[in-house]
This record gives C-alpha cells, structure tokens and sequence, in this order.
C-alpha cells in the first residue's frame, strides 16, 4: 500500500507542475518535482494512456495537460464529453486551417469558448481565449447553433434575446431576419460572415453545428482577420477541412457510448 501511495503521490507532483507551468519537458519536470527522469517517464507515459497529458510540443520533447483532467475537475456531462471528443480532433486539423479555430458550446444566452487553437496557430489573432463569451446573434457561432438546436429550445434563446437591452440582441426581435438566417443556415449546413460584416472586431469567422443523434451539442468555428482572407477565399480553405473535423468528431461522439 505505501508502495503505491508514494507512486500516486509522485503522479499528483508531476500534475501539480504542468497545471503551474502549461507546459515543460520532462527534464524540467524532473527537477522541479525532484524525481529522477526515468521515472518522471513512466508517470508521463501512464498519465498519457488514461489521457490526462499529452505532447505539447514534438520538437522540444515538451507535454502539457490533457483533456482528461477537466473531466475531473468538471464532472461528466454531455457538454464535457463533446468538449474532450472534439477538442483532439480540432487540434489535429491546425496545421490544414493555419488559422485560430474553437470549440464552442451554449451558456445561457452567449456561445462559450470552451477551447481555442489560437495561440498554436501562425495567424494567431489573440482574441479567440477559452471562456470568451460570444453573443448569440452578432457572429455566425450563434446562427450555427440557433439553427440547429431544437424548436422548443430555439424559442427559449430567442424569448431571451428579445427581452435583452443589448443592442447586438436587438435583431432577435426582426422575425423575418431570424427566419432567413436559419433557413439560409440550415440549407448551408454552416454560416459564414457576410462580405460586409466586418465590424466584429475587425475580423470574420465561419462555424458548424457538432450534432449527435439530432441534438446539437455545440460548434466548431475557424476565425481570420478581415484584412487576411476574403469569405470567398476562406470558405474555400477552411470549409472542406472544418467538413471533415465535424463528420470525425460525430463518428466519434457515436461511438462513445454515452446517453445522450
């Protein structure tokens, strides 16, 4: 029993650090844990296989945390199962999109940036944070998903928005706006910034619902600067790759298992 408490207790310390420092090598792990780096391997190996750290960076030998210690810390739910699905799968596809991509879900009147690419990424734009709160209706994440949420939900959003003093939520009370938007988006299979809306801080996006036996769990988005790329040349770079992550991240979603 010591034996494997001591082992636990040494898997916490190595957590413990890359929770303080995002990201070392093992060799600054084992320093800063006092342990020796065989050692540090097998805790980095182990905590790899059941998923609570991964490589951060394969050049510089370097591991960070994964997505296996928010499931801890957050408790399972549906949000936190497709957040941990489609997180790797994003990440996998930066190196095709070159440009800030997230995973986002519903809160209470806003999309939630639960997980950004954006600082891996060479076009970083350092407006895409994790936690950033979206308004429904001023970027296409809102659309993407108020398309594809259910009826009954999609009039609770938009009985929300219309009560809102916010002006960009004044368009939830223009009807007929609404309902060419998600005709449009519903048709499209995702929704894009208009040619002319650029006023988002200066910068457009275009985003995909994640479903998963009908119900939408939350979107998938890439976003570049206005003065980058034109729509037309950024639907036809990112829009083929984002395709493909949202079909992967569905199989995967299925096969998980859980009850949705």
């Amino acid at each position: 029993m010591a034996t494997q408490l001591r082992t636990l207790d040494r898997g916490l310390s190595v957590l413990g650090h890359l929770n303080r420092v995002r990201a070392a090598s093992a060799q600054d792990i084992a320093t800063a844990v006092s342990l020796p780096l065989p050692t540090v391997y097998r805790i980095i190996e182990t905590l790899s296989h059941a998923g609570y750290v991964e490589r951060a960076n394969l050049a510089e030998n370097a591991y960070q945390l994964a997505m296996g210690v928010r499931r801890l810390s957050g408790g399972m739910t549906c949000e936190s199962v497709f957040i941990a699905v489609a997180t790797p799968v994003l990440f996998a596809r930066r190196q095709q999109l070159k440009l800030p991509s997230a995973v986002s879900t519903y809160a209470h009147g806003f999309i939630a940036v639960r997980e950004s690419t954006d600082r891996f990424t060479p076009n970083s734009i350092g407006t895409c944070g994790v936690r950033m709160q979206i308004p429904m209706l001023s970027t296409p994440l809102g659309w993407a998903y108020l398309a594809f949420c259910n009826d009954e939900q999609r009039r609770e959003i938009l009985a929300q928005l219309r009560k809102s003093q916010a002006p960009e939520d004044r368009v939830a009370r223009d009807s007929l706006h609404v309902s060419r938007m998600i005709r449009s988006v519903r048709r499209d299979g995702y929704c894009a910034s208009a040619s002319d809306d650029t006023h988002y801080k200066h910068r457009s996006s275009i985003a995909l619902p994640v479903l998963c036996r009908g119900m939408v769990l939350g979107c998938i988005s890439t976003v570049w600067p206005s003065t980058l790329l034109s729509r037309e040349a950024a639907i036809a770079r990112c829009l083929p790759v984002l395709r493909e992550t949202k079909a992967e991240i569905e199989h995967n979603l299925e096969a998980a298992g859980v009850d949705w």
